[in-house]
């Protein structure tokens, strides 16, 4: 009968025993589920970068691109051009304009400071002889003057005349002396014009000085505006062919070109990272984190080759796992803190950048 004590005690000893034989891989899926934390280390996965990562050098989108300088492998020293954009020619025909200008306005700078020169020359070898000049005649002049306003005077008490008579000797003596006396008095008055033309051309001097010195192209910020303009010009025009220069933002080895002469940029150029340090990005599982500290000793396994190393920074940050464990038995989505670790030997990772790498960092372990 199908259902007797003799057929189902033998079926229930067979699924027990089945249940038995699968309860170990059970066990083992429900573990490696998990993130590894052995008795030697905390085990992780990581990817190879640069320590100071990897870099995406871009470009104004919508902006051709005329040439590019650069091809993956080459190495670059910060600064250097790497491509070059539409409108480079425009832009260096306005900066040669505008230093030219700048150059103008020296010349005329130098040639007001020559001119200024030139007329105190002039007035220092002309003055000195005028004044010299006009003081000996205002001298001698009224020397004479006093000689003959005594006699004049006398003349004009002691002559007699008749109503109605004319004397001509006295004429022409009123006319001598006052003749004299107009000479002296514009003598004197020449002698004192000088002097104030002396005094006008020191102050003058002294504004000329004052304004060479607004001119004076060391004096960026606080001199003339018309000197300064020529200079605002050739950096408004500078700034203008940087705008068609694509520069290393630091020294490094071309990793990738992502773009090509002629075409319109999109935003991202080439890529390119310092390979002369490189890094392990580790996941390290959030529980585990805290066994962690800087300076730990940690092993990199790179396909068969284990490069030895050490934490360098460990982050805050609890996040999604982005390295994907390929067993099929592994959690998909855990939260993980990522932790750096530098490598002693850059070379070999230095050929698989965002590579995944094993990471096995020995707590405490950092000597």
């Amino acid at each position: 009968m199908p259902n007797s004590p003799r057929n189902w005690k033998p079926a229930a000893l067979v699924a027990a025993g089945l249940l038995a034989a699968l309860a170990p891989g059970t066990a083992a899926r429900s573990q490696s589920a998990a993130p590894s934390v052995a008795r030697d280390g905390v085990h992780a996965l990581g990817r190879l970068e640069p320590e100071t990562g990897l870099i995406t050098v871009g470009s104004r989108p919508g902006q051709r691109i005329d040439a590019i300088q650069v091809a993956v492998g080459d190495d670059v020293q910060a600064g250097q051009v790497l491509a070059v954009l539409e409108g480079r020619k425009q832009a260096e025909a306005q900066l040669a304009l505008a230093e030219l200008q700048v150059r103008q306005a020296e010349f005329q700078r130098k040639a007001k400071v020559d001119q200024f020169a030139l007329e105190r020359e002039k007035f220092k070898l002309t003055s000195e002889p005028r004044v010299e000049a006009a003081t000996k005649v205002a001298d001698a002049l009224r020397k004479l003057l006093d000689r003959a306003t005594p006699l004049y005077n006398v003349g004009n008490a002691a002559a007699t005349l008749a109503p109605g008579t004319v004397d001509k000797a006295k004429l022409e003596d009123e006319g001598k002396y006052v003749e004299l006396l107009a000479k002296t008095t514009q003598a004197e008055l020449d002698r004192k014009l000088l002097d104030v033309e002396k005094a006008l051309n020191e102050k003058k001097a002294a504004l000329e000085d004052a304004q060479v010195a607004l001119d004076d192209p060391e004096k960026k910020t606080t001199g003339n505006p018309e000197f300064l303009l020529p200079d605002a010009q050739v950096a408004l025009a500078r700034a203008g062919l940087e705008q068609t220069e694509v520069k290393a933002p630091r020294a490094g080895k071309i990793l990738d070109v992502l773009a090509r002469e002629g075409e319109l940029g999109t935003g991202q150029l080439l890529l390119m990272g310092d390979l002369s340090k490189m890094v392990a990005v580790a996941e390290v599982f959030q529980a585990d984190v805290l066994r962690v500290k800087v300076g730990d000793a940690a092993s990199v396994k790179i396909l068969d080759q284990s490069v030895p190393g050490k934490v360098t920074r460990i982050g805050s940050v609890v996040g999604r796992n982005q390295a994907a464990n390929m067993d099929p038995r592994a959690l998909k989505d855990v939260r993980v803190v990522k932790v750096w670790v530098a490598l002693d030997d850059p070379k070999l990772a230095a050929r698989l950048i965002n590579m995944e790498a094993e990471v096995v960092i020995t707590p405490g372990g950092g000597g």
